[in-house]
């Protein structure tokens, strides 16, 4: 697979890294404080955390590692609240971007195993950044207690209208008789839409060549003027552009359908068993955490994802609701870090920073 850089001014795509995940912008809003009730947490008199009675002194930090008007943060305003009326505490939104999620990351790591921490965690933290070879000042796996999965999101198989397949097996044999002169674009090298860009590359043996952009924005032009052909991403981004008739979605690389994307077919059902792949949303806390109080929060989570009136929001900001305990997680994250590291290093994909 060759790849070659543009952002639209010529400069090299950064890596991801270098920036936070790429994420549709938007404008849904809450209150810092997400509830009126408090949760303290106390040391017991052998000195192990267990929750003692609420205490307004100390509330319940959410670490997100994205900026205000992002999807990750619109995540954690939609369910901090219910969250906070669950373990009746004040949960407190910390917005901590930049390096790829590492800085607020390493604030859970770091903190005391007590509950009061908590990140609010995506793929990129703990699947898509290990699998590229960068360099984490901690283990995934040993420095986490995973407790629950709130959501995620599939991408969509995009093409430009300039290509003439309605279908994913069309488009398959449409690019494999155009060997080396289909371009699909990303956000930059050794992102999400890169990596699913070069899975369907992969699994359908098409032989195209990756161009990355500095953002999707971009991308989107280029399949509009038709110089790019092909572009993998989340249906909340997608969805204006289909609607506008610039791009066709020929699959959808969940597992199996979904509301995101109803009459898309799976890339299995379009022909292509093996094109799956999720952007998770995840509650994390700090190794360590006692079992009981990690259950509690686990089981607080699970209640709040039951509700039907967030799940609806949720879906409408483009994440699948999810009640999936801390196991669920674990699992969620392995199975994806374990897809992208077979791939990593199959096409020798390096995170360039």
């Amino acid at each position: 697979m060759r790849a070659r850089g543009r952002d639209g001014r010529g400069a090299r795509s950064p890596g991801p890294l270098a920036r936070d995940l790429e994420e549709p912008p938007l404008i849904n809003r809450r209150p810092l404080l997400a509830a009126p009730a408090l949760l303290a947490l106390a040391q017991t008199a052998l000195g192990r955390p267990a929750l003692a009675q609420p205490s307004p002194s100390r509330p319940v930090r959410l670490i997100v590692p994205f900026p205000a008007g992002g999807a990750t943060d619109a995540v954690s305003r939609l369910f901090a609240p219910l969250l906070g009326q669950r373990l009746g505490a004040t949960v407190v939104i910390e917005n901590r971007p930049g390096a790829g999620g590492v800085p607020a990351a390493e604030v859970v790591v770091r903190a005391a195993p007590d509950g009061l921490t908590l990140l609010l965690a995506t793929s990129s933290i703990h699947s898509t950044a290990p699998a590229t070879g960068a360099s984490l000042p901690y283990d995934v796996e040993r420095d986490f207690t995973p407790l629950a999965l709130i959501g995620a999101s599939p991408s969509l198989v995009l093409v430009s209208t300039t290509v003439p397949a309605n279908d994913l097996r069309s488009f398959i044999a449409w690019a494999k008789a155009r060997r080396g002169a289909v371009n699909y674009g990303s956000s930059g090298v050794a992102t999400t839409p890169h990596l699913n860009g070069a899975l369907l590359d992969s699994l359908a043996d098409l032989g195209m060549v990756h161009v990355p952009y500095r953002g999707t924005g971009a991308v989107y032009a280029e399949l509009r003027r038709g110089d790019v052909q092909v572009l993998l991403d989340v249906p909340a981004t997608a969805a204006t552009h289909i609607q506008a008739g610039t791009v066709k979605a020929l699959a959808v690389t969940s597992a199996a359908e979904t509301p995101l994307a109803p009459g898309v077919p799976t890339g299995e059902a379009a022909g292509l068993p093996g094109l799956v792949s999720e952007t998770w949303f995840g509650i994390f806390g700090p190794a360590r955490l006692p079992e009981a109080l990690a259950a509690r929060i686990t089981e607080a989570s699970q209640a709040v994802m039951a509700d039907a009136e967030l799940r609806a929001r949720l879906l409408s900001l483009g994440v699948d609701p999810r009640t999936g305990d801390g196991a669920a997680l674990a699992t969620a994250a392995r199975t994806e870090r374990e897809r992208w590291t077979e791939l990593v290093r199959r096409l020798n994909i390096r995170a360039t920073e």
